[in-house]
């Protein structure tokens, strides 16, 4: 059996059994890179690299700088200035739900989607249940919104985003420094209208004004009943920690090649001296599931990389749009795949595989290779339906305790609407010479 053969059933098994919920995701996700081992699709290096990487260390480090905010008193306070000031008078739940999603939307275009929501959701979570929004909906929007938001804002990625586009088109007119702010915003303020004004009550129908008992409720009383009264100066320690290092963490970002996971350790370190935090406490703000998911599933892109499967299936996408001169249809095409593929594997390979194809692509078939690498970006990009697309998804499903079913239908319809606001806009920036002029 080839090595291609085996990734692919692999992955259908995989998505059965997380779509099934018969077997415990978490369980789930360790057996993959078990299985890729066995066969020999991967080394043991290879296949466990995930349990590793600078995403789990930095991911591991960010749930106890959370742990950190959660022992001192800003989210009682929060909640009380939320109730009182935010979320009075008619129309207040529309207005925290706004300011959640502007928030996240701020936080990851200047540090990044996972970073932004293990800050933001332990303030969501807590200030949505104290207004009596669905706390489901209001975390999977947050996230939705949190990981499209790239490039929404001219800063960070958006002003070295052109650089790594104009690589790829050496041979053909090339983007501007400004273009991908120009090209994604308004496709992004249909995205977020849309999850603000409908997307967000089809979320998860079925949660009203919070998550199952045993995730919030009951961990929740359980927390309290553990949680230490600090004294008033560990308790300003611990908010300036908290909020000191995201600030660092943004500038870092931004300026510097530091890793977060440094940053957030060094605050880890001395809120444990000062005993704001403890070990024990520490190690229960890490949300276990997601580090067991995100390392077994991160394997299969490896595997795909080895077993050549993303080069196959896009030189198959460039055979079967060889025929084709419609470029809508062909820039469709190049986003839907891409789209698809990220779902279940890293979306950074994906496009990393799909960019230069898409650019190859274009300028073969004669259609403006800046739309069809856009298509191959964005579609590579628009990681929402499953937890698997992305670190800042899987942080979403698991600390909300959704299952697949919900989380992925309910994605559906804002994927749907970006994929379509992608179709419209697009192709005027590139014909009225809005973006490349």
């Amino acid at each position: 059996m080839s090595q291609s053969l085996i990734v692919i059933i692999v992955t259908i098994i995989m998505i059965i059994a997380f779509f099934s919920g018969v077997i415990p995701i978490a369980a789930s996700a360790l057996a993959v890179p078990m299985v890729l081992q066995m066969t020999g699709v991967l080394s043991f290096k290879e296949a466990f690299a995930g349990f590793s990487s600078s995403t789990v260390v930095s991911l591991f480090t960010l749930f106890i700088l959370g742990g950190i905010l959660k022992q001192t008193t800003f989210l009682d306070d929060l909640k009380a200035f939320v109730v009182t000031k935010v979320a009075s008078g008619k129309n207040g739940k529309r207005h925290v739900l706004l300011a959640a999603m502007l928030m996240s939307m701020l936080l990851s275009t200047f540090t990044s989607p996972s970073s932004a929501m293990v800050i933001m959701l332990p303030i969501v979570i807590s200030v949505a249940k104290e207004v009596k929004l669905p706390i489901k909906n209001t975390i999977k929007a947050c996230t939705d919104v949190a990981n499209t938001s790239n490039n929404v804002l001219p800063v960070g990625s958006a002003l070295t985003a052109y650089l790594t586009f104009n690589g790829f088109l050496e041979a053909a007119e090339r983007f501007n420094a400004m273009d991908p702010f120009i090209a994604k915003v308004p496709t992004f303020l249909v995205f977020f209208l849309y999850i603000y004004l409908i997307g967000f009550k089809h979320y998860c129908k079925t949660d009203v004004t919070g998550v199952s008992e045993s995730a919030v409720g009951k961990k929740k009383k359980r927390e309290e009943r553990e949680k230490r009264e600090l004294t008033p100066l560990q308790n300003k320690l611990g908010k300036i920690l908290f909020f000191g290092s995201a600030a660092v963490i943004i500038y870092t970002s931004m300026f510097t090649g530091v890793d977060l996971y440094i940053i957030a350790g060094i605050a880890i370190l001395i809120a444990m001296v000062s005993g704001i935090i403890d070990y024990k406490e520490a190690l229960r703000s890490v949300h276990w599931d997601t580090i067991f998911i995100y390392g077994g599933t991160v394997s299969l892109s490896q595997a795909m990389s080895n077993a050549g499967l993303n080069e196959l299936i896009a030189g198959s996408v460039s055979n079967v749009l060889g025929g084709m001169s419609n470029p809508y249809i062909i820039t469709a095409a190049i986003f839907i795949v891409t789209f698809v593929l990220t779902q279940f594997c890293s979306n950074r390979t994906v496009g990393a595989v799909f960019r230069p194809v898409a650019v190859v692509i274009g300028m073969g078939l004669g259609v403006d290779p800046r739309l069809t690498l856009l298509a191959a970006h964005y579609g590579s990009s628009l990681s929402t339906l499953t937890p698997m697309a992305s670190s800042t998804q899987l942080y979403s499903f698991t600390v909300g305790e959704f299952n697949m079913r919900e989380y992925f239908w309910g994605s559906l319809g804002p994927a749907m609407i970006f994929f379509a606001a992608f179709m419209i806009w697009f192709p005027i920036c590139i014909q009225y010479g809005l973006v490349g002029g």
